[in-house]
């Protein structure tokens, strides 16, 4: 894709931010934001990756308005957008990577519940990792973080947010007959 950019905007555009997909009802949905937009400043300071622009945007205040610089096909427009608070999704996604993990929110239809009752399961474990070394695995399931009984993505982003030096998350594994707890540091 670099090359690409590179070719239709110059050498100095292969950097940025792609759009992969954009969050219903949320703040880039309503600026107009669109999948397979690039990213490439936000206000005046050029953006070469996502951790960089969530930074970014993390440091504005909520209602700040912000003026993206995107490329879309084979025209370079600017995108006014006005921050929002960080979606539920987004906070746990952060919470998780704090400790070398992504989780997802899962319907359980097994649960015979109507509706569904909903678990939080871990989908992908950054081998260099403190989850890595604890032994989390994709799949297992957070029962609890802190003793807090985690029933949704808000419930596990509010317990971990709340966490200082460690987080203790008892996971239930796929087949294992009883829950396993392990405590992560996190980091300072």
């Amino acid at each position: 894709m670099a090359d690409r950019l590179g070719s239709i905007f110059g050498p100095a555009a292969g950097i940025g931010v792609h759009v992969v997909d954009v969050l219903k009802d949320g703040p880039a949905e309503a600026s107009g934001l669109a999948r397979g937009d690039v990213i490439v400043r936000v206000d005046a300071q050029p953006i070469w990756d996502v951790r960089q622009l969530q930074r970014v945007v993390r440091a504005q205040a909520i209602n700040a308005r912000v003026v993206l610089s995107v490329l879309r096909g084979t025209s370079r427009v600017t995108v006014p957008v006005t921050v929002g608070p960080m979606p539920l999704a987004a906070r746990a996604q952060l919470a998780g990577e704090r400790l070398g993990f992504v989780v997802r929110e899962l319907e359980d239809a097994s649960a015979g519940r109507s509706p569904a009752a909903v678990r939080v399961v871990i989908a992908f474990v950054d081998p260099d990792s403190p989850a890595s070394r604890a032994g989390l695995q994709p799949q297992d399931t957070i029962v609890r973080v802190n003793d807090q009984p985690i029933q949704d993505l808000e419930g596990f982003a509010r317990a971990l947010w709340g966490s200082q030096k460690s987080a203790t998350l008892v996971v239930q594994r796929r087949g294992a007959p009883s829950p396993m707890s392990v405590t992560l540091p996190l980091p300072g």
